[in-house]
């Protein structure tokens, strides 16, 4: 049988391809396979696996997002190449080989480890682009190297594509460098400067405002890209 390029794959490519389901299809979240084609690791995000029309085209604007951002930051060591957007609501990215933080059975996190998660950080945001979702510890991954890796950039803001993200950019900027304290304080407490303690305890009054603002447009977004199968498993 003849292989398809990444750009020509369907859903029934991916299933035959997949060598592990990562996450399942729920809400507005995309379902997410790490897949195998011609020796090569890739995951694909799928947001119209078993979703609605909503949720369709929910997934265009989101995994167009995440495109846009990733070929903006293309280059820079340790974030994933998109390879692929085979549908307007599918993208396929490198596979990094790395874990998550968070699945490490002991992480031991040096200072030099945390100074190259800073520098990274620092290149995301040099290219006008705020990660937009660190915080959620998963994200951040640890090769074997025991280098940083960071990936989902579904969140993510970018300097001119509106003047929303314009307003933006700054406070989600200045929130991926308290992700960063925020692993440090729990892997590496010790390493936590001054600054950084009083960067986790505070939180300015725009930043608040702005993510009460995304938790009300969540809430009834997660709902419409609910399908009738979710809602019978709920």
């Amino acid at each position: 049988m003849t292989q398809p390029r990444w750009d020509e794959l369907t859903e029934e490519d991916v299933d035959r391809l997949t060598v592990r389901v990562m996450r399942r299809a729920w809400r507005a979240r995309p379902e997410v396979r790490k897949i195998r084609l011609g020796g090569r690791d890739a995951v694909v995000k799928d947001y119209g696996r078993r979703g609605n029309l909503f949720k369709r085209l929910l997934g265009t604007f989101l995994a167009r997002r995440e495109v846009a951002a990733l070929r903006r930051v293309e280059g820079i060591p340790n974030v994933p190449r998109v390879l692929a957007s085979p549908q307007p609501w599918m993208l396929v990215i490198e596979h990094v080989n790395a874990k998550s933080v968070t699945a490490l059975d002991a992480p031991r996190l040096d200072r030099e480890f945390f100074d190259r998660l800073t520098s990274l950080v620092d290149e995301l945001h040099g290219r006008g682009l705020a990660h937009g979702d660190l915080e959620k510890l998963d994200n951040i991954l640890v090769t074997p190297a025991m280098q940083p890796a960071v990936v989902d950039f579904a969140a993510s803001v970018m300097s001119g594509a509106n003047p929303l993200a314009a307003l933006a950019l700054g406070h989600m900027q200045d929130n991926d460098r308290r992700a960063i304290c925020k692993l440090k304080s729990l892997f590496a407490p010790e390493l936590l400067t001054d600054d950084e303690q009083r960067r986790l305890a505070h939180r300015g009054a725009a930043e608040l405002w702005f993510r009460r603002l995304r938790k009300y447009v969540r809430r009834p977004v997660k709902s419409l890209a609910t399908g009738n199968d979710e809602r019978a498993r709920g």
